[in-house]
């Protein structure tokens, strides 16, 4: 019974520190009839004195192994992520050691995994055996479309193209045309919400957002094209948060020519590797996807047809729109590349 918070507007907090009754401690045990709390009417209530629940309403572990066996290796991660977080808030320690205790009866490796970032202690056995078992639909990575056996897409995907002034004009339409055929939502980012001129002059481009008014977390991926901007994006620390943040949330990252400088600085980690010169050709590592000149789009032709979404592509949109028809590449996380950025 939690008899502390246990109202919409309710304003008055209760002193201690266990919100609910029973406790272990028996703090503020709740009010007694003669206190004036409510007591239902003592009804006479007559029916059968039988356990009517099968047998297996008894066993409460073999459906929790069957999750987490079934669960993805970047699923089981982020599993132990939220454990380990909420435990971290938790300052009695009997608390976490009766957590991991509980944890070494559905997994042993999820239990030591979590002992070792709240600091109780590291169980050596399984509370009882591991079945083994796994079904299919449990995990969200059995709902991608390449698990139910549909073509790669990148329709409604949002992406968020980042210029300043002096981008090169040719290639952000080129590559925003090529996108939207697609069937992506393309957003223009700029330093201000007023036309951003290209490097080839005329009137310019109008930016959906500017960089202090969206976060890119609330996009699927990003692109930078070519240009001369590039010089004052680098000096932009929320430009430089951008691509980190979509960095560290697994998101498809492309960038081109200069922009390809961009990119290094704000993830250029240990393993990442870049298009250097032209002579690499289009660099896909990680899922961020970078090449020396052009974009692999044909800055001296306009692409008007959407690109092909297909694994294990050449030029540079077909390796991007790939990588971002997979939504995220987790093994970007899996192999720690994520916590090597501050984002």
């Amino acid at each position: 019974m939690n008899n502390h918070r246990d109202g919409a507007l309710r304003h008055k907090i209760r002193p201690g520190k266990i919100n609910y009754f029973p406790n272990r401690q028996s703090v503020i045990p709740a009010a007694s009839h003669a206190e004036g709390a409510y007591y239902e009417h003592p009804e006479k209530v007559v029916g059968m004195k039988q356990r009517l629940h099968s047998v297996k309403f008894s066993e409460h572990y073999s459906q929790a192994q069957l999750f987490y066996n079934s669960m993805s290796n970047i699923e089981k991660s982020h599993i132990t992520a939220a454990l380990s977080f909420e435990l971290d808030h938790c300052d009695e320690p009997i608390v976490y050691e009766r957590m991991i205790s509980r944890l070494t009866d559905i997994s042993l490796e999820l239990a030591q995994a979590v002992a070792l970032q709240v600091g109780g202690p590291m169980p050596e056995k399984a509370g009882r055996p591991n079945h083994g078992q796994t079904s299919k639909g449990l995990s969200q990575m059995d709902l991608t479309p390449d698990a139910l056996g549909f073509p790669a897409t990148i329709a409604s995907r949002q992406i968020g193209m980042i210029i300043g002034e002096g981008f090169n004009l040719k290639e952000y339409e080129a590559v925003k045309g090529a996108l939207t055929a697609a069937g992506a939502f393309v957003f223009t980012i700029g330093p201000k919400k007023q036309n951003v001129i290209p490097k080839e002059g005329g009137k310019g481009v109008m930016p959906d957002h500017h960089f202090e008014g969206q976060r890119s977390t609330m996009y699927d991926a990003l692109y930078i094209p070519s240009g001369s901007h590039v010089a004052i994006l680098k000096k932009q620390g929320r430009v430089i948060h951008w691509i980190r943040e979509a960095f560290g949330h697994c998101k498809t990252i492309g960038a081109t020519g200069e922009a390809v400088e961009l990119v290094k600085i704000a993830c250029g980690v240990e393993g990442m590797k870049f298009a250097e010169s032209q002579d690499d050709g289009t660099v896909d590592c990680y899922g961020v996807v970078t090449a020396s000149l052009g974009g692999g789009s044909g800055e001296k032709e306009r692409i008007v047809e959407a690109p092909k979404i297909i694994k294990g592509g050449k030029r540079m949109l077909d390796v991007f729109v790939y990588n971002v028809s997979q939504h995220r590449c987790w093994l970007r996380e899996l192999d720690g590349l994520t916590t090597m950025v501050a984002y």
